[in-house]
Formats: C-alpha cells, sequence, structure tokens
C-alpha cells in the first residue's frame, strides 16, 4: 500500500512539472506558429521601421490604394474611454500615413496602459511598418487625463495584391500593478 502511495505521488509529481514546463513552452510555440503561418496579425512593436520615401511616379503604385480600418478591442478591466482618430482611410503603399487614437483615463488614479496591437489579415501584418506607435512605450495617465497618442505607418509597396483591406486593432491593458516603481517616480 505504501509502494502504491508511493508511486502515485511521484507520478503527481512528475505530471506536474510537466504541465508547468508545457505552458512555458506554449510561448515560443505560439510565436513560432504566427511566424510561420502569418496568424494573429503580431505586429514587430520591438523593431520600428526606417521610412525610405517612394517615388510618386511609380506606375505600379500611384493608383492603388488599400482601406485600412482602425479598430479598438474593449478591454472590461481597463475602465478608460478609448478611440482612433479614424474609423477607416485609404492608403497608398510607400507613402507614410499620420493618424492618432485618444484615450481618457475614467479613473481617480493614475494608471500605466499598454496598447497591444493585432493585424487582419494576418498576411498583411509583415508589410505594415510603424515609425512611431503608442504601442511601442507604456503611457501613463493621471486621474481624468486625456491624451492623443500618435501612429505614423507606411504600407510596404510588396503588399500582396490580393490585399485590398485591413484592419489594425488595439488593446489597452492596465499595466499599472507591474510597473510600481515607475508610477511612484511619475507622481513625484
Amino acid at each position: 500500500m505504501v509502494d502504491k502511495n508511493r508511486q502515485i505521488v511521484i507520478k503527481l509529481i512528475v505530471a506536474s512539472v510537466g504541465m508547468f514546463g508545457f505552458t512555458f513552452a506554449l510561448i515560443p510555440i505560439y510565436d513560432a506558429f504566427c511566424k510561420v503561418t502569418g496568424l494573429n496579425g503580431k505586429v514587430d512593436t520591438m523593431h520600428p521601421g526606417t521610412f525610405t520615401r517612394y517615388k510618386s511616379d511609380d506606375t505600379e503604385l500611384s493608383g492603388r490604394k488599400i482601406v485600412v480600418e482602425f479598430d479598438v478591442n474593449r478591454n472590461r478591466n481597463l475602465d478608460c474611454d478609448f478611440s482612433p482618430q479614424h474609423t477607416a482611410i485609404q492608403v497608398k503603399p510607400g507613402e507614410l500615413t499620420l493618424t492618432s487614437y485618444q484615450v481618457k483615463n475614467l479613473t481617480s488614479r493614475t494608471l500605466i496602459i499598454q496598447a497591444i496591437p493585432s493585424i487582419s489579415p494576418g498576411i498583411a501584418a509583415k508589410y505594415l511598418k510603424k515609425l512611431e506607435c503608442f504601442c511601442f512605450n507604456k503611457q501613463t495617465l493621471k486621474p481624468g487625463e486625456s491624451m492623443g497618442l500618435p501612429l505614423r505607418f507606411w504600407l510596404e509597396p510588396e503588399i500582396p495584391d490580393e490585399v485590398k483591406r485591413l484592419t489594425l486593432s488595439y488593446t489597452l491593458f492596465d499595466v499599472t500593478h507591474m510597473n510600481q516603481e515607475s508610477l511612484r517616480a511619475a507622481e513625484h
């Protein structure tokens, strides 16, 4: 009976360690899957682009326009108003485009927020390059404060012809609890 209980305990420990390890392995597996398949529209926010101006008389680019829609996913755990300046604009591949989002802290406390972008269809993600984006850094909002969040981007001219419309979506997250030292510095 003691040996049987010991075996069960050992099996449970091994299963727990295995599940814990599998949980950590899911993140790189998911990232690799998204990179290979182009699904999820993950945007590389760690390496902003360097804009190269294209010739406006390039016949291949001159008439083509792609509709870029701007979307906000509501985070029920964050008490902020968050909206795009435009719901959609027509963008010529190779041209620098400027727009913005607006955010307002509706709480009575200082918030540190982080925006997470997503692009749909996923195949368009690698052709959308950001020169300036509020998603590159965390934003600190004092109680009741409003802030304009600029976004400067372009679409690479090599974007596939079948992409006629894409959606750039952002979700804001409250990361105040993860950045208590930054919050103390901002309040002083």
